[in-house]
């Protein structure tokens, strides 16, 4: 197995670096370039046509290395050749229908959810059966599936159809006792005409076989597209320039060892802990050992596939690890004997957002995406002019440890969170409509109604350091002060006063209460695999400062109550052209009423609280109408003011 491992990554070294002979492409920020066509309604509509490569436009070093590595997801699974309309129709009924497990609650759907935005997995550590037992092994989306060499995470199983029979008479799952009784329960159904359609050559196609046949032929139409392939078809507009970065990392890092060709996985297995032990082992699961009982598969098993990885969570054959922050840093350590920082795995997880169906990922554009090609020009941060701008740099990407609970000395914890500022303000304060910093000290000083006083750039910054960072002011006069405002002002320099780009866009919101219930499924699919179901986000390294990798939504160590952040409206307009990470503000992923939903959700858990808000807005006309705490000029509940509807609170004040 080790020299297999040594054998295949020499091959891939070898092939990307003999690939490393192009030149590189357009220029990413020209919005306008013929040659990068930009993703088009008519591509998200269809996710499996292969998107055509922009004719003219060379293809980058980077573009060439991922097309030796990944090369192309061909249209068609293994079989599908065979499948007919009556076929897929009657799988795709059993795939849905809950009288084939013994209780009759249970089907594929269940485990396997293709409901609206369910990407095939149901986010659960492992599922519970019929009988609400729960199963000792995570369930894959199913989405792709018939791609993979074989089924099951220790590949007991060959094929679709092999593997769609199996928990039908597993007994932790859909619990039926034998073949027999689950025809008897089709034939009372009335499923002779769909089996006679379906096969019509046999004289009694109402056979078992023909069940899993029939479940195979609907799933192997479960294909996706994502924005990893239509780079790769040649449109290297598709990816951020940070995306590309956590592409190139992905690469030299060596996960591609493992995860490489169309799915980035699924077509062979590997041990789990080569560099390290594992630490979720359970003793009575060894994966692939347990079919062959060879001991070179102790521990072995499939590598799991990436796609759709960012809405798949948690991870591993039992499900035990919650998030990919998790994911990434330990299989850095236990199969690459790497040890990435918050950077590197950040990196990574923007590449791996991509991976995800384009069609499940894509949501109308604000309106203000109209504007896009307006100016913006990134600081570049390796010529920062002097010693005290970069302090300031690190003051806001470091906070925890350089002026929070992490920081060596105790007169320099200001924060009072687990979180760095840069959690927040996106691309270090570089991405549009990000929160951004760009232009930032030409925004102030400026009237605020929370004080009813000019503020300026410090007294911005303090309001942050005390409810964001759930903290204390910073000295005015003080080093760190004078380093973050620095850093500020070389952020401005050249920068437009009218810059486009602050702020959050437009999200039309319903007239209606946040559903939670809603919000709280958005969370699992969208949210989940980075801050976990939990919460809490991830730490890569606690044993070191304690800081988050990935930041918390809720709990002690995030934003508090007086936070705009704790606001839903402003929480949801942040969400909308942000989240998942790295997601460009033009192309959201999740829809206005999705992020409404979702930041009521979050929102709804516990938050820091905080002292004497009852002084906020001297003039209590000019508060935001989804401030979550009182006083009100108004006769609205609090409960109104933080979950809405909001229209009627709106038009009040717009009437005074």
């Amino acid at each position: 197995m080790e020299f297999q491992r040594i054998v295949r990554w020499i091959f891939i070294g070898l092939l990307s670096a003999f690939l490393l002979t192009g030149i590189t492409g357009c220029d990413d920020d020209d919005d306008d370039c013929p040659t990068c066509p930009t993703l088009s309604e008519e591509e998200t509509d269809d996710p499996v046509v292969t998107p055509t490569p922009a004719p003219t436009a060379e293809p980058s070093q980077l573009l060439n290395r991922s097309r030796a590595l990944f090369g192309t997801l061909p249209e068609k699974m293994p079989g599908e050749s065979n499948d007919t309309p009556a076929m897929i129709a009657l799988g795709e009924k059993l795939y849905f229908e809950q009288a084939i497990s013994v209780n009759k609650t249970q089907s594929c759907n269940d485990c396997h959810p293709l409901n609206g935005i369910d990407a095939g997995a149901d986010n659960l550590p492992t599922s519970p059966g019929a009988k609400g037992k729960q199963g000792p092994r995570n369930s894959p989306t199913v989405l792709n599936a018939g791609y993979q060499f074989n089924q099951f995470w220790d590949g007991r199983a060959g094929d679709l159809a092999e593997q769609a029979k199996g928990p039908i008479l597993n007994p932790i799952e859909m619990g039926m006792p034998d073949e027999q009784d689950v025809l008897n329960r089709l034939n009372e159904l009335g499923y002779e005409a769909e089996f006679a359609a379906a096969f019509p050559n046999q004289n009694d196609p109402v056979v078992y076989d023909n069940v899993g046949t029939a479940i195979a032929a609907f799933e192997r139409t479960l294909k996706t597209r994502n924005r990893l392939d239509l780079y790769l078809a040649g449109n290297e507009a598709a990816l951020t320039d940070e995306q590309k970065a956590g592409l190139e990392l992905f690469i030299d890092k060596g996960c591609v060892q493992c995860h490489n060709g169309p799915l980035l996985g699924g077509m062979f297995y590997e041990k789990v802990g080569i560099f390290g032990d594992y630490p979720y082992i359970e003793e009575d699961d060894h994966g692939r050992y347990g079919v062959t009982g060879d001991p070179a598969d102790m521990n072995v098993f499939k590598v799991p596939m990436l796609r759709e990885v960012a809405l798949t969570s948690p991870y591993f054959h039992n499900g035990q690890v919650a998030t990919m922050g998790e994911a990434v840093d330990l299989m850095a350590r236990l199969q690459l004997n790497e040890t990435l920082d918050r950077e590197e795995i950040h990196s990574i997880l923007r590449f791996l957002v991509i991976l995800s169906d384009i069609q499940r990922t894509t949501a109308p554009p604000p309106p203000e995406a109209v504007q896009q090609n307006a100016w913006w020009n990134r600081p570049n941060f390796d010529n920062m002019p002097n010693d005290q701008v970069r302090y300031g740099y690190e003051l806001l990407t470091r906070t925890y440890n350089t002026m929070g609970p992490g920081a060596e000395d105790e007169s320099m914890r200001y924060t009072g969170n687990m979180l760095m500022c840069s959690s927040c303000h996106q691309e270090a304060g570089t991405k549009r409509f990000g929160l951004t910093w760009i232009g930032v000290s030409h925004r102030y000083p400026k009237y605020r109604n929370r004080e009813a006083v000019m503020s300026s750039i410090e007294d911005r910054i303090n309001g942050c350091m005390q409810r964001s960072m759930n903290g204390e002011p910073l000295p005015k006069d003080g080093e760190e002060m004078k380093a973050i405002v620095a850093f500020f002002d070389w952020m401005s320099q050249g920068v437009p006063e009218d810059l486009f780009g602050v702020g959050r866009p437009t999200l039309y919101y319903p007239n209606r209460r946040a559903n939670l219930g809603t919000g709280g499924h958005v969370y699992t699919i969208y949210c989940q695999s980075c801050h976990g179901s939990d919460g809490m986000g991830y730490s890569a390294a606690p044993e070191e400062d304690g800081a988050l990798t990935v930041p918390a939504l809720w709990g002690d160590g995030v934003y508090n109550i007086g936070a705009g952040m704790h606001r839903l409206l402003t929480s949801a307009e942040f969400a909308r052209v942000n989240m998942p990470l790295g997601t460009r503000w033009d192309q959201p992923a999740i829809t206005d009423e999705q992020a409404y939903d979702v930041s009521g959700y979050y929102n709804s858990f516990p938050h820091p609280s905080m002292e004497n808000l009852e002084e906020d807005y001297p003039d209590l006309t000019t508060k935001p109408i989804d401030s979550p705490y009182p006083p009100y000029a108004d006769d609205f509940s609090q409960e109104q003011h933080k979950y809405g509807p909001y229209p009627p609170i709106k038009a009040y004040y717009d009437n005074l």
